[in-house]
């Protein structure tokens, strides 16, 4: 070996120890040094957590009837590079979205996207016509939760709505979001070369917590039934909007929240007026002055006041009358016939100090306080800031700004013996068993006035409706107490008011001696007939007359009256509650409404009905009933199914807020699980198998 060769040699030998020494500490970094970092990455590319949405609580009504429910829904994708036939899945992306879900299926091809959404929220009888055939490849069907509101847009101002991204937006929907959203889970899944997931036996785990459910303190019947009202009277007076809210005075307990716009109606769409709107209260407001006067002994009832011609001069201004008459007023006839006179000589009398802190101690002024959002203050100046006619004018309740709930709550402590209460919405929050999570208890916020001077004044408001500007208000079968309203509106952007546009209300309590509810109705530039005992206080006597025939409502109608039909039923446009009823009589309540009746089951009372309660229906309308035996009345109980179709037979169960977890076939039902007659525990879900008539 020549020397070139040694040396080529020793060059050969001194690079491999060096590749050799490279290649020793690479690998030394990779499996000791940086171990971990490639661990992790390896762990990354083969598994993958996936989040696990929680189920949304329900909300009921204080019965416990939903006021929102969840639903199984589907929506429809597609993986654009798993593709084969275009053609295919052209076709039938057509029937499950239209040509708008075609061109998004195009244009997510064009930009080459992983994924695209094409339809989202198919409800299941569509599902089950896109699903009787193989599915192409590339198109994936995946559940989705859904959300449906039994009452629709009759409760939307106050139970609100559910965004595309699963939270609240409006109402008590978003007020309780954090109650009623839940906790999500997750899960790990293994993906194999191909990209395929897969749970695995030791994959990871967490179960997502589902979100409470929320007992309202709402009635779906009192809801219902104030909205159909005031439906009608914003259309028959040409209103702009309508308003109405009832509470029960003995806890705060909110009962029902209607807001109904008309053609001119400003501001946004399914806005809850009852709690955001502010305006000038008119004559309602003299609860202030009248229980202030009393309360300190600056007036008694038998008190007198002159009137001349129906006005006053008050010192550089003069305070009309609606009627033009001379004589002696006491106290009690001045408020039965609401006479600005009077109570602007009344207010004068109080001072406006006084006058200020009786509006504060009624809660004028600040907000309720009540669990839903965009609640408004009010505005009521301090007495530094009145000028000469303040005291007169707000005393009969103009320069003053006050939202509908603000004035039946200060209603309601004068018909509960005094005290202000904090309006209530929501009592408890359970679980899904319906075992209380938490409880919302009522709250007492401060004594206003004696019980001494809240009968005095309640005695002044039932003479209103015997014997006075509220007679329209009056029912024969239950004595109503009650103060007419009617305000000039201001002009917007401006000072002053408008010619010929007024705000129209009524507050009312019955029964007059111990009431058990407090409602006040308000309409916005009524066309024609405008004073409040003309318009609103006839559509407080409706509510509350159709609510009592309902036989769940805060006063209840006389057997007699409901026997010989003295108070009319609600012409033909609310289905009635007739569950828990006996056929008999439910089939002779439903025909006092001009109700067809179709019966289904075996029992002694009625289980479900279809349409829901509360909804409308025109006269002549079939109303179909299930039967249940006493000791299954108060459960789920799982009707028969056969022979129906999968829309009769989804309709069956939705009435029964029973859900549906599988549906095989197409057709007919010809099996069903539970079997008919079984009970439907809270966590089971239906199973139903179809066929082709015939076959």
């Amino acid at each position: 070996m020549t020397t070139a060769d040694r040396r080529r040699l020793r060059v050969i030998v001194f690079a491999g120890l060096v590749t050799f020494a490279v290649l020793l500490a690479r690998l030394v970094q990779i499996q000791i040094v940086e171990h971990e970092r490639y661990a992790r990455g390896a762990r990354s590319q083969q598994t993958r957590r996936v989040i696990l949405e929680p189920e949304r609580g329900r909300i009921y009504d204080r019965h416990l009837r939903p006021l929102a429910e969840n639903v199984a829904l589907s929506q429809v994708s597609v993986r654009p590079n798993e593709v084969r036939n275009a053609s295919a899945a052209r076709d039938f992306i057509r029937r499950a979205a239209g040509a708008r879900g075609v061109r998004r299926f195009q244009k997510g091809r064009v930009k080459h996207r992983a994924y695209v959404r094409i339809a989202t929220k198919l409800a299941p009888e569509k599902e089950l016509a896109l699903t009787t055939k193989q599915l192409p490849e590339g198109i994936h069907i995946d559940p989705v939760p859904g959300r449906v509101y039994p009452l629709d847009d009759l409760a939307r101002p106050i139970v609100g709505i559910v965004g595309s991204e699963g939270h609240g937006l409006e109402g008590l929907e978003q007020a309780f979001e954090r109650e009623l959203q839940g906790t999500p889970g997750w899960a790990t899944l293994y993906r194999d070369g191909r990209g395929t997931d897969y749970e695995l036996p030791r994959s990871m785990v967490k179960l997502p917590d589902a979100g409470g459910s929320l007992v309202t303190t709402f009635d779906l019947d009192g809801q219902s039934i104030a909205v159909m009202k005031l439906r009608e009277a914003v259309a028959q007076t040409g209103a702009k909007s309508g308003t109405a809210v009832f509470v029960d005075p003995r806890n705060g307990d909110v009962l029902a929240m209607a807001t109904v716009d008309g053609p001119g109606a400003s501001g946004a769409k399914h806005r809850n007026r009852v709690v955001a709107d502010q305006y000038e209260p008119g004559s309602t407001f003299k609860i202030l002055a009248g229980c202030a006067a009393l309360e300190d002994h600056i007036m008694a009832p038998s008190d007198s006041l002159w009137v001349f011609e129906g006005k006053a001069d008050m010192g550089g201004f003069t305070i009309h009358d609606s009627h033009e008459e001379t004589g002696w007023f006491t106290m009690r006839r001045a408020t039965s016939h609401s006479s600005n006179v009077c109570y602007a000589q009344i207010g004068t009398k109080v001072g406006a100090e006084r006058l200020y802190r009786f509006a504060r101690l009624f809660g004028f002024g600040q907000p309720t306080r009540i669990q839903l959002p965009g609640e408004a203050a009010g505005v009521i100046r301090e007495p530094a800031r009145w000028s000469n006619r303040s005291l007169a004018t707000i005393s009969i309740g103009h320069e003053v700004l006050v939202t509908p709930l603000q004035v039946v709550m200060a209603y309601a402590a004068v018909a509960n013996g005094g005290t202000l209460y904090r309006p209530r919405i929501a009592s408890a929050l359970v679980n899904e068993d319906g075992d209380p999570i938490r409880e919302y208890p009522e709250e007492r916020l401060r004594r206003v006035i004696s019980e001494e001077t809240a009968r005095t004044f309640r005695s002044f408001l039932r003479d209103a409706v015997t014997d006075g500007t509220a007679s329209a208000a009056a029912l024969a079968w239950c004595e109503v107490a009650g103060k007419t309203g009617t305000a000039q509106k201001t002009l917007e952007g401006s000072r002053g008011y408008g010619a010929g546009a007024y705000i129209a209300s009524f507050v009312g309590m019955a029964p007059a001696d111990n009431p058990t509810v407090v409602g006040l109705v308000v309409l916005d530039e009524p066309r024609g007939a405008y004073y409040g005992g003309e318009v609103a206080a006839p559509v407080f006597r409706e509510i509350l007359a159709a609510w009592a025939a309902q036989g769940r409502g805060p006063v209840r109608m006389p057997t007699t009256e409901l026997v010989q039909g003295d108070v009319p039923p609600a012409n033909g446009e609310i289905v009635p509650d007739v569950r828990l009823l006996a056929p008999d009589r439910a089939r002779d309540l439903l025909g006092r409404y001009g109700y067809d009746v179709s019966i289904s089951g075996e029992g002694t009372r009625v289980l479900a009905q279809e349409p829901i309660p509360g909804s409308q229906a025109g006269r002549g309308a079939t109303i179909s009933l299930l039967l249940a035996s006493p000791e299954t009345a108060g459960e789920r109980v799982m009707p028969d199914l056969r022979g129906l179709s999968v829309r009769e037979a989804l309709a069956r169960l939705r009435t029964l807020a029973i859900p549906v977890g599988r549906v095989r076939g197409s057709g007919a039902v010809i099996d069903q699980s539970p079997e008919p007659g079984r009970p439907v525990h809270r966590r089971s879900r239906a199973a139903l198998t179809l066929a082709a008539r015939g076959t």
